[in-house]
């Protein structure tokens, strides 16, 4: 199936509506869904490094199915910016239909056009369909390091 997909402008309120109503599923299934959410467009529209890209389940371009969350940085080995995907969102009756691999591909092609070096994401090890979908679109582990599991840590602040 060939999904539909857009740069969020966050301060279009159809794009706003279509990433908080996918934010909120999102945040539904992991346990942490709270009405604050709603502001996240206008907070990632103030943050100059955030883009997001929406997928659509058509060409109408109504119903929203597909979210990511990105966020520029910098490689100082490369010398060059790096795209983190942040989330990746696929609403429950989409996935494994290619919704993903079209977001992917849209970070892809933003990333290249900022003359990024690299896409890094983090996905548990225990969510083998969304590793499976990144590891078909290409992504592997840290070649310097294959054989290493990477501790994501966090300090609440």
């Amino acid at each position: 199936m060939n999904f539909p997909v857009k740069q969020v402008d966050y301060l279009d309120p159809k794009d706003s509506a279509d990433l908080t109503l996918l934010l909120h599923e999102y945040a539904k299934f992991e346990c942490c869904d709270r009405p604050e959410l709603s502001q996240i467009p206008e907070k990632l529209a103030g943050f100059s490094t955030a883009f997001s890209v929406l997928a659509y389940a058509d060409r109408s371009r109504i119903e929203a199915v597909g979210l990511t969350n990105c966020f520029y940085g910098f490689s100082t080995f490369e010398m060059r910016p790096l795209v983190n995907i942040h989330d990746v969102i696929v609403t429950d009756r989409f996935r494994g239909q290619g919704v993903a691999a079209a977001m992917l591909h849209e970070v892809e092609r933003i990333a290249r056009r900022r003359d990024c070096c690299r896409l890094t994401l983090e996905v548990y090890e225990d969510n083998v369909p969304a590793r499976r979908a990144y590891e078909k679109y290409g992504f592997i582990r840290d070649p310097s390091h294959p054989d290493v599991d990477v501790h994501f840590l966090r300090k609440p602040l």
